[in-house]
């Protein structure tokens, strides 16, 4: 019922395809995305012709509706929350656990420029790539047709690639009657003007687990519907059960095993929703949260004999198209959905376009190689922003032993000085390390606690660079932080091997 979305102008009336005084590049990208424009910037930097396609707000999905404004609604409850923590300063605040909601949304607005994009552009611009609102498809063999809703339409030539870097979608779940009502999908979230009275959350995934976060700290009553056993199913099952007993805590309702058959208006104006358990929950707005898919459709895939399924090699090269021509990197090829993975396949993939665009050999794709995005089968990292924060980095422990690994556990709680310093001996943590026992070393690494976040690199680091735990007692963490726990887990370890 709550009117989440302010009126936003997705299509720009500026650098439209009229405007483009040659038609011929050496590289085309679709999409301005993060990943989209590092392969762009890498490009023109290297002196190839560069033009970026784009049909929305210039900069794609994160700086207006996904990262940027997510994490700018969920900082003010985190913050607020740990200073309730601590003694000279949880005297000084107000006994409402709820933040300024109305400073919270002008924060936000501040953070994503008031939804105008010339800044984007504008960076764009400053790395020599030219620019071009409208939709990008391909229409033949290093050939994508640009087109404005204002029927303006021209047809551009690449002479060594092009890049798919068209982002991805929400999925909307085949749920009877959900034609019916007003849902909000992410986008509508993170950009509301407004707190709905109960939000039901149709979801227990990243997107599900931060807006829980949010909303609830806005005042919202909060239902979460997950269809696993745990919420954050894809990390380690601790992980999503700490998440959930502290949202639990926040007043967050949960329904686990459990899905949505079915969803009808009210008389009132709310919605319900029945779940396969037989339960009907009754709402004010329902958020869609079920994952997304990548946007491939629409794109003139089946120009060029593909299917909207796209695979790729390490370089980003799509598979099997002749003529090493057509890449996709990001959600497009949906190897790993995070922005600053998405970032890293476009650096990979832009050393080889430059490459094979001076006629070298890119046939060094070995592991952890300038054309090989390694790190998208091994080291995804990344931080889901509830409170406490879940980051992880690499294998679970059941992947690593599917993979036959010989993985070991190691798992230590927050019981340490720089935990108590921080959070007044209140500090609740976990974290865990998953170790290659037969090569000692790191395969995957999973922190649970407020601000957690910040702890995860280190490990990023040497699990990437397949650092002996052994030589790790050399880097000694500083006193009194929470890094100390590197400690903790590495003494667990040695304890372990007997040493």
């Amino acid at each position: 019922m709550a009117s989440a979305s302010r009126t936003v102008n997705l299509h720009p009336a500026n650098y439209l395809p009229d405007t483009l005084e040659t038609t011929t590049f050496d590289i085309i990208v679709i999409g301005s995305g993060p990943c989209g424009r590092q392969v762009a910037s890498k490009t023109a930097a290297s002196g190839l012709t560069t033009v970026i396609i784009e049909d929305e707000l210039w900069g794609g999905d994160c700086p207006f509706w996904a990262c940027m404004p997510s994490k700018a609604i969920l900082r003010p409850g985190e913050a607020l929350a740990a200073a309730r923590m601590l003694g000279g300063a949880k005297e000084l605040i107000a006994t409402n656990r709820l933040v300024d909601v109305e400073g919270v949304f002008a924060r936000r607005d501040k953070i994503v420029h008031n939804y105008d994009d010339q800044w984007v552009v504008n960076l764009s611009l400053g790395q020599k790539c030219t620019v071009v609102r409208g939709r990008g498809s391909l229409v033949g063999d290093k050939k994508v047709l640009v087109r404005n809703g204002n029927g303006q339409q021209k047809t551009l030539t690449a002479t060594h690639a092009v890049v798919l870097s068209t982002g991805s979608e929400p999925i909307i779940p085949d749920i009877k009657g959900i034609e019916t009502i007003d849902y909000w999908t992410p986008r509508e979230a993170t950009s509301a003007k407004s707190v709905p009275g109960h939000l039901i959350i149709v979801g227990g995934g990243v997107v599900g687990s931060e807006m829980a976060t949010a909303f609830s700290t806005f005042g919202s009553k909060v239902t979460l519907i997950c269809p696993n056993s745990e919420i954050l199913p894809k990390f380690e099952p601790q992980a999503g059960k700490l998440v959930r007993e502290a949202l639990t805590a926040q007043g967050v309702d949960f329904h686990l095993s459990a899905k949505v058959v079915e969803v009808w208006k009210e008389d009132d104006g709310y919605t319900s929703v029945k779940l396969t358990t037989g339960k009907i929950v009754t709402g004010s707005d329902v958020l869609l949260a079920a994952g997304r898919k990548p946007r491939t459709r629409g794109i003139g895939l089946e120009n060029v004999g593909l299917t909207p399924s796209l695979e790729v090699d390490p370089t980003m090269l799509v598979k099997p198209l002749e003529g090493m021509w057509l890449y996709a990197v990001g959600d497009t090829n949906m190897r790993s959905s995070t922005t600053h993975m998405g970032e890293y396949q476009g650096r990979v993939a832009a050393n080889a376009i430059v490459a094979r665009a001076r006629g070298e050999n890119v046939s060094d794709t070995k592991p952890w190689s300038s054309f090989n995005a390694t790190a998208d089968n091994l080291a995804v990292s990344q931080v889901v922003v509830t409170d406490p924060h879940l980051a992880s980095v690499g294998l679970t422990l059941a992947e690593a032993r599917k993979r036959g690994i010989d993985a070991k556990e190691v798992a230590v709680g927050f019981n340490f000085p720089g935990a108590w310093v921080f959070g007044e001996f209140n500090y609740e943590g976990w974290a865990q390390w998953v170790v290659n026992a037969e090569k000692n070393v790191l395969v995957g690494a999973t922190f649970v606690g407020r601000e957690a976040g910040d702890l995860l690199h280190p490990s990023t680091v040497a699990l990437v660079g397949e650092i002996p735990l052994d030589r790790l007692i050399h880097a000694v963490p500083s006193f009194p932080t929470r890094s100390e726990v590197y400690g903790l887990l590495l003494e667990k370890w040695l304890a372990m091997k007997g040493k």
